[in-house]
């Protein structure tokens, strides 16, 4: 989440950028190699927390990268996202749960299974509690197909996101919780993304969102 000058200011950027007059705030809480429960989110939800004086509208639950690589991890987050669901939902705001993405070849525990098995796994948590699941993993996958030589992950641990893959995660949530197309946004990371990559990225930010909700 944190990559990248974190998802959550790229997201709010296009946001503005397609709606200037909108007002958006948004905030992301992160621990470095975290598991879901090593969050607090009752002091996340509590009016007035984290700065912002209005109720969250959409929280978005972001499980480690290796949440679902067994069964025993896989129960461990759906439980804690039925807990915290519950306290989410009981503040008027709904739940979202964002699909990671699977390691590279570059990552010591690569496995080409990675990235079913996040599917799977996100997909049956938000199922369980009706959460809107955000398929990011399956737009990096989608990206690497149609772009083989594209980096959207750190050379050095086959993990984390590059600049590149931030931003389509970021175009990918804009796309799902907006319900909203982002090619042709104007938000580029101030020219840091040239416009063929930002319109390439954001096309297939919006084909994955499309064909993943069946739009």
């Amino acid at each position: 989440m944190y990559y990248g000058d974190s998802l959550h200011n790229h997201v709010v950027r296009l946001a503005r950028a397609a709606d200037k007059e909108g007002k958006y705030s948004y905030k992301s809480a992160t621990i470095s190699g975290s598991y879901l429960w090593h969050h607090h989110i009752e002091s996340y939800l509590k009016e007035g927390a984290l700065g912002l004086k209005k109720p969250f509208d959409v929280v978005i639950l972001q499980g480690h990268s290796t949440a679902h690589t067994n069964p025993e991890k896989h129960d461990s987050f759906v439980n804690k996202a039925k807990e915290f669901n519950k306290l989410i939902t009981a503040t008027g705001a709904k739940t979202a749960v964002f699909m990671t993405w699977a390691y590279t070849e570059k990552h010591k525990k690569y496995n080409p299974e990675m990235l079913e098995m996040n599917r799977k796994g996100y997909l049956d948590a938000g199922n369980q509690i009706d959460a809107l699941v955000i398929p990011v993993g399956l737009a990096f996958d989608a990206a690497y197909k149609k772009k083989p030589g594209i980096v959207l992950q750190k050379h050095y641990d086959g993990s984390h996101p590059d600049l590149l893959g931030t931003y389509l995660a970021a175009c990918t949530v804009y796309s799902a919780i907006y319900e909203t197309s982002p090619v042709g946004n104007p938000y580029n990371y101030y020219d840091a993304v040239d416009s063929e990559m930002a319109k390439f990225l954001q096309t297939v930010a919006w084909d994955t969102v499309k064909a993943f909700y069946g739009w």
